[in-house]
């Protein structure tokens, strides 16, 4: 099926409040195209598109999709079943699905696709700012919302297209970018890659994806993306620990939690880069390494060093990731982050602890889908004991059924067994039954986090609106 994207007219998104669905609803409508869509929740997203003029209907019914869409993109999300696109089908219209979309996008740009299991929406962000302030006028699509934008999408009028990459069902393999960046490669998504080695299968077909003459930029400090740096040539690469292209050293957190850093380039070809120092708003070591891979890219694109200075001294962070919420009538300092992996919650604790001191931490948890807290139960009891006031809100299911008959109280058990504790682990039905914990625990001067990819930020929301 050939699709001519300047053709399309009016267009259809089945699970348009998705993160990159709505991105790509927004690319249409900022061309002054029609667009419809459905979702079975409401959120900040779709709230934005009405404002801009889509319809988006709040269920799933086949008389939504007519014959005359042009178009009809779908999340991956949905299941097989769902009657609108069993309509489309019946309607032979054309379909494709969201990261089906994009690649199809992106085949007629000069692409830069940011991958890896942690960061990815941080380092596009960054990199998407180092290349708007260049003038180089991409077009970026997001997955989170970036302040200065207050969207997760950039409509750009140059051959630039700069995209995050998701590697879930292999959504990345339909890119084949110029520039590849992957931050980072550990076992994740073992519900379709059931093991580290078919993550790393598919990970090196994305990197033998890349355009002739293209690059790979890629982290050093990380195992298995150093194998595939060094399994392949025009490999640009970054760290800390190791030796590479770009190297952050004399790093400096300040009382604050913000850091600083020097940066060792190579002289040829990055001598522009070599002893630059970099300051950074946002927290943590992981954020260095987003910096980094933001500035590698933007070295292999001819940035200037000078305009990435600036554009990461700028940068003031993302929507849900480590993001400030407000502070309660109680005194009470709220923060939200999407973490959802025992790597990213280890990470951003250990941000928070150096950021916050000796303040005590709250943390409610949900965890995202079956399978991974099935998985990583181990992994998610060792990462999570290390905040001082722990509630553990019940999975959030997304896509799956509970095959495997696990629940957050596991978590929860696993903890209050395994580690000693001032105060035991809390499970929560949910996010409801957490707020209401910490209406009755929480004291004044303490710091409250909400974390994971489901609904735990709406505890947060719930004691700052009371």
């Amino acid at each position: 099926m050939t699709i001519d994207l300047k053709k399309i007219k009016k267009v259809y998104f089945i699970g348009i409040g998705g993160i990159m669905m709505s991105a790509a609803a927004r690319y249409f409508l900022d061309q002054g195209k029609r667009v419809c869509g459905s979702d079975r929740e409401s959120n900040s997203l779709i709230e934005e598109l009405k404002r801009r003029g889509a319809i988006i209907y709040p269920e799933h019914k086949p008389e939504n999709i007519t014959a005359d869409f042009d178009l009809v993109v779908y999340t991956q999300a949905i299941e097989p079943g769902n009657p609108e696109l069993m309509k489309a089908k019946a309607l032979k219209l054309k379909k494709l699905t969201i990261y089906q979309w994009l690649g199809l996008l992106s085949q007629d740009k000069f692409t830069v696709a940011v991958a890896g299991m942690h960061g990815k929406s941080t380092t596009t962000a960054m990199l998407g700012l180092i290349m708007e302030r260049a003038g180089m006028d991409p077009t970026i699509f997001v997955g989170t919302k970036v302040k200065k934008w207050q969207s997760n999408f950039r409509l750009g009028q140059s051959r630039y297209l700069l995209s995050e990459a998701c590697e879930y069902r292999d959504n990345f393999l339909n890119y084949q970018p110029d520039v590849a960046i992957i931050n980072n490669l550990e076992a994740e998504h073992l519900d379709y890659f059931k093991n580290l080695s078919g993550v790393k299968k598919s990970f090196k077909k994305f990197a033998g994806q890349i355009k002739k003459g293209g690059f790979l930029v890629t982290n050093m400090d990380n195992k298995n993306t150093r194998e595939l740096a060094r399994s392949r040539g025009n490999a640009v690469t970054w760290g800390i620990e190791n030796r590479a292209d770009f190297v952050a050293r004399e790093i400096k957190t300040k009382k604050d939690g913000t850091t600083e850093f020097k940066l060792l380039a190579k002289a040829v070809p990055f001598g522009d880069y070599n002893q630059r120092v970099y300051r950074l708003k946002v927290p943590g070591i992981f954020n260095i390494y987003n910096a980094l891979g933001a500035i590698a890219g933007a070295a292999v694109l001819g940035v200037k060093s000078t305009v990435a200075q600036k554009a990461l001294a700028e940068f003031p962070g993302v929507w849900r990731r480590f993001e400030y919420k407000g502070r309660t009538k109680g005194g009470v300092d709220v923060y939200d982050d999407y973490g959802h992996h025992p790597t990213e919650i280890r990470a951003t604790l250990e941000a928070a602890r150096k950021k916050f001191g000796q303040k005590k931490l709250w943390l409610v948890f949900q965890p995202h889908l079956y399978s991974r807290t099935h998985d990583f139960l181990k992994e998610f009891a060792e990462v999570l004991h290390r905040a001082e006031g722990l509630i553990v809100v019940d999975i959030y299911a997304a896509r799956e059924a509970n095959k495997h008959k696990i629940s957050s109280q596991d978590i929860v058990d696993l903890i209050n067994k395994k580690y000693r504790r001032k105060s035991p682990a809390v499970y929560a039905s949910d996010w409801r039954e957490a707020a209401e914990y910490l209406r009755e625990n929480l004291k004044k001067g303490e710091i409250l986090m909400t974390m994971g990819a489901g609904e735990a930020y709406k505890a947060g929301e719930l004691l700052l609106n009371k």
